[in-house]
């Protein structure tokens, strides 16, 4: 068994992690970035350097690489490639090969961050209010609704590019004739939590659910966290799931205030605060590879031991 992973970038462990499941079968990772720098690449059993995934080959570079690779299962880590995946599932299932990725509609919902506040309102599930309209914003502002400090970011932002905090009426207006599709968010002082979970592709039941506090962020990422668990915030992950439906690996980050629990952002793939989880024994990596087989996993959704603290630091490669 073969897969191939897209977007590797900088996440050598999660390479590490499937590069040492595989070999338990004799299977092998193909890994590939449009960056020829990119760290992941060099530590995967074969690596392919791509063009950038807007490239109008891209997909069927993808499709020669699992013919030449013989691949059985495909997946991405970076947000704006799920959608390209999600897309061609069925073709690929056709070849064979399955795509490890929630259904186009999850993850278009997911992708827009507006979009996955009108669905969770929508279902009932807390949330951070969302603004597209500054005139909505000012108004609510007027009326005491929301108030400063706000966040603005891009609509289909990921790993925290182009986040801006505003302190005032004369920063929100700069952004009145961006042409970039933006939203603005209260600035939420609560403290953060991650959840990790895998819903079965055979059962689409959930299998794993670990839970977080987040200590320190980096580039969008958590880079210190310590492992939790709360049923309050277990009822609000469960609750989402069964609405959203997807399948696979799916990361999702809430803050806890006052007022309880509220999602902040869904991401339908591996996150990258995943490898604590899997170090408390909650392998999602082994998960896949069981479905890939055709086997469904079986429930493990608290067996990890809670207060234990997951630091990352930086190592080097080189080229």
């Amino acid at each position: 068994m073969n897969i191939l992973i897209c977007s590797v970038g900088r996440r050598v462990k999660l390479v590490e992690y499937f590069k040492k499941e595989l070999q338990k079968i004799n299977g092998k990772v193909v890994a590939i970035d449009c960056d020829p720098t990119a760290a992941a690449l060099h530590y995967a059993d074969i690596y392919e350097v791509v063009p950038r995934i807007d490239h109008p080959d891209y997909f069927h570079r993808i499709k020669n690489l699992c013919n030449k690779y013989k691949i059985n299962g495909v997946l991405s880590l970076i947000d704006p490639e799920l959608t390209l995946l999600a897309s061609h599932k069925e073709k690929f299932e056709k070849h064979g090969i399955r795509v490890i990725v929630s259904d186009e509609r999850v993850v278009n919902l997911c992708y827009d961050k507006y979009l996955t506040t009108e669905f969770l309102k929508e279902n009932d599930i807390p949330s951070v209010p969302t603004y597209i309209e500054i005139d909505k914003v000012l108004r609510d502002l007027e009326n005491s609704k929301i108030q400063f400090p706000l966040i603005v970011k891009p609509n289909n932002g990921s790993a925290s590019i182009g986040i801006c905090k505003v302190n005032s009426i004369k920063e929100l207006n700069l952004f009145h004739d961006e042409t970039q599709k933006l939203i603005v968010q209260p600035f939420i002082t609560g403290e953060e939590f991650g959840v990790d979970c895998y819903i079965d592709i055979l059962t689409k039941k959930t299998t794993n659910i670990f839970m977080k506090r987040k200590i320190k962020m980096r580039a969008g990422e958590t880079d210190k966290s310590v492992s939790v668990k709360d049923s309050s915030l277990k009822h609000v992950i469960d609750k989402l799931i069964f609405a959203l439906q997807p399948v696979g690996p799916i990361d999702i980050d809430c803050f806890k205030t006052e007022n309880g629990y509220m999602i902040s952002e869904i991401n339908p793939r591996f996150g990258g605060g995943y490898l604590h989880a899997h170090e408390m024994g909650q392998n999602f990596v082994k998960n896949i590879i069981n479905n890939l087989k055709g086997e469904s996993n079986e429930q493990n959704k608290g067996d990890y031991e809670e207060g234990k603290t997951m630091v990352k630091y930086d190592h080097l490669i080189v080229l």
